[in-house]
């Protein structure tokens, strides 16, 4: 079992803050996949952690902005929580590491919320095509307030060599946005 005393707190949180997680169908049940999101709030994490422990029991590993790993302490944030630190250049391979070792993998292909890109950066489709695992595309409608939340999971998303690494990053950016708003 996945976090298995924080399920206790953490399943009657949630239904607070989450109205509905449409698509857990499209979760992929027997592959490794990277989960690629919207983000626009601090507990999007968490949102999408819902549908993934709830039908697979599984890890979820986010690449995580260093400043929240002194924050929890990085027993807590990167060996408990799974977080992958998104600092020092270590970041690709530590993500690759853990795809090739079987495990989920969550990116925010924005980056950080107050650091907004205006380019998406395009390592979830280069992660996709060297590990050849799918990208499960996540739309995400956050807020804090409660029973106004919405998940919505796509079909997965597969990269290719034969295309075009941005032209593939537009497409799944497009899905996602496009994901958010049937939220």
């Amino acid at each position: 079992m996945v976090y298995p005393i924080s399920k206790l707190w953490y399943y009657p949180l949630l239904k607070i803050f989450l109205k509905r997680a449409k698509g857990m169908d499209n979760i992929p049940r027997y592959i490794n996949f990277i989960v690629a999101a919207n983000h626009s709030k601090l507990i999007d994490p968490i949102l999408i952690y819902y549908p993934i422990i709830k039908t697979l029991n599984k890890k979820l590993h986010f690449i995580a902005s260093p400043r929240w790993i002194p924050t929890l302490g990085s027993t807590i944030c990167e060996k408990w929580a799974g977080c992958i630190p998104a600092y020092g250049g270590k970041t690709y391979g530590l993500a690759r590491q853990a795809l090739m070792e079987g495990k989920l993998v969550g990116i925010f292909p924005e980056g950080y919320l107050k650091n907004r890109l205006k380019i998406p950066k395009n390592g979830v489709i280069r992660l996709s095509i060297e590990t050849k695992t799918p990208i499960l595309p996540v739309g995400v409608k956050s807020s804090y307030k409660p029973w106004n939340s919405s998940v919505n999971i796509g079909k997965p998303f597969y990269a290719t060599k034969a295309k075009g690494i941005e032209e593939q990053l537009h497409d799944l950016m497009r899905e996602l946005y496009d994901l958010k708003e049937d939220a």
